[in-house]
Parts: structure tokens; sequence; C-alpha cells
């Protein structure tokens, strides 16, 4: 399976330790964690290190494909990834630096995981969404292909309450991303 991979402007490749630094000076802006369901805030560096660790043993158990995602000049720049939901759909997750916002990136990198996906896991069907007060998320899955399919509420961790969100399939059933979307659930009910 590959690894690493490129596209036009980014590369993407597996978390490492070395990384987490930078993913928490990242995570340190507060939209960043406050738009993602399981992202704590305050966002320290004891998270980027568990988020790296439970990355690397998902992985190695193929139960999640997350990505770095790095810029030649700059350096890790945000992550992006596959989480298998069934045996034939994935859900795409993304997230970018705040002042790489707006450039494409996540657009870039988000194209080259699904491509990754339809070839290494032989994967054709995807699941998506975005919490409804973060638009630009929703724009890009639209011009990923992405079709809405339907809302839903769910709890986000860095906000500690539940919000309005919005599903999107590409080529999968809609009742799959509304069902899928449970995963997002207070640290309470998630035993």
């Amino acid at each position: 399976m590959t690894e690493q991979f490129t596209t036009k402007r980014l590369i993407l490749r597996p978390p490492v330790p070395a990384d987490a630094e930078r993913v928490a000076e990242l995570m340190s802006e507060k939209d960043l964690p406050w738009n993602l369901g399981r992202a704590p805030w305050p966002y320290a560096l004891e998270d980027a290190h568990a988020w790296i660790q439970a990355a690397t043993e998902a992985r190695a158990a193929n139960a999640d494909y997350p990505f770095v995602v790095c810029t030649p000049e700059i350096g890790l720049i945000g992550s992006c990834g596959v989480v298998p939901v069934t045996e034939e759909i994935c859900e795409l997750g993304y997230w970018i630096g705040k002042p790489y916002w707006s450039q494409g990136y996540v657009t870039e990198a988000a194209e080259g995981v699904l491509d990754w996906a339809r070839t290494e896991l032989n994967i054709d069907q995807f699941v998506s969404g975005h919490i409804n007060d973060n638009p630009a998320s929703g724009r890009v899955l639209m011009k990923l292909g992405f079709s809405p399919a339907g809302p839903v509420t769910h709890y986000v961790r860095a906000r500690d309450c539940d919000v309005e969100a919005t599903r999107y399939v590409l080529g999968a059933p809609a009742d799959i991303a509304i069902e899928s979307a449970a995963h997002y659930k207070r640290p309470q009910d998630a035993t």
C-alpha cells in the first residue's frame, strides 16, 4: 500500500511523532477544533501526540488512513484522510491550518486522498459532512462532487455541545451518511 503520495503542490504522508509540535501550533487557532467533531479545545501538545499515536495504531489496523498535508516550502499545513464506514464506503475528513485557508489546499488534498482510496482501498463511495456554521467546508465538498444527504445533529467536543450539521455523499447511499454521523458522541455516551 502506498504510504506517501504527491499532488500538484502537496505531499501527503502518514503523521509521525515529530509532527506533534506543528499540529499543536496549527490547532491552537480556535476555529480549527471548533469546526471538527472530536478535537478538544484548548488543543495542547499532548493532544497532538495522542492523535498521532492513535492515527498510527489505527492505520496499522487498517481502521483509519490519515495523512498530514505538507507543502515543500512550508511543511505541514493540515491533515486529510479516510475512515472506513463499511467495507464499501469511507468517510472523508480534513482540516487545514487557518493561515492556509482559501488557497485551494484542502480541495487539492481531498482530491488526492479520494484518488488514493479508489486505487489503494478499491473504494468509490464516500460520505462526509460539515458543521452548518462552517459553510466553506460545504463548498469544498461540492467542488469534490459530493451531494447533500441531509441534516444531522451531532456532538462537537471543542464546543462541548450538539451542533447542526449537514452530511454529504459521493456515490454512497444517503442513509449511510446520516447514520455514520453517530460516531460523533459525547464522551459519556461513547461506551
